[in-house]
């Protein structure tokens, strides 16, 4: 499923393409929440460093503000988390485009259960993205939403409206 739709054809839709995705986007899509685990990480301790613990302490809501909003916010603003960046694959909602911010925060609530790296490190939402038909977590599947390899993308890209040739009016005294 790497080629994109000849012109002239209608897009296909986010789910068919997931349809067609092996076991190999599992490993992708583990791989890239391994790593926003990192990056979330990342924002408790490399504060803490940087500006001592007492300040840290201080600016602590801040912190856990961005680890609240991250998720979201990246998949509202680019369909996709630094991990996915990194594994070269997105979110989108069924017509191929970035998710609202609704779909975002659904999936981000199921991914404190199925993708929590405390509790069975991903397992849950490996095994749901293996059984399912659409090779979709639970999150995606409440959300509506597909993770796409990037490669996919311009086959599930809403259609763009045709071009349409616009004749200049006639010149004076030219027929």
């Amino acid at each position: 499923m790497t080629h994109p739709a000849a012109p002239g054809r209608p897009p296909a839709a986010a789910a068919s393409i997931a349809a067609g995705y092996d076991a190999g986007i599992v490993v992708r899509r583990w791989l890239g929440a391994w790593i926003d685990f990192l990056v979330l990480l990342s924002f408790l301790v490399v504060p803490d460093y940087v500006l001592g613990n007492a300040k840290y302490q201080a600016t602590l809501a801040v912190w856990i503000g961005l680890v609240v909003a991250y998720f979201p916010l990246m998949e509202l603003a680019f369909g996709r988390s630094a991990g996915k960046f990194l594994t070269g694959t997105r979110v989108v909602n069924a017509a191929g485009g970035r998710p609202s911010l609704g779909q975002a925060v659904v999936r981000t609530l199921f991914r404190l259960i199925e993708v929590n790296p405390v509790l069975a490190g991903g397992i849950p939402a490996g095994i749901a993205v293996l059984a399912s038909k659409h090779r979709q977590r639970l999150g995606d599947m409440v959300a509506g939403t597909y993770v796409l390899r990037d490669r996919d993308l311009r086959r599930a890209a809403p259609a763009s409206a045709p071009a349409v040739a616009v004749e200049p009016p006639p010149l004076p005294g030219v027929s």
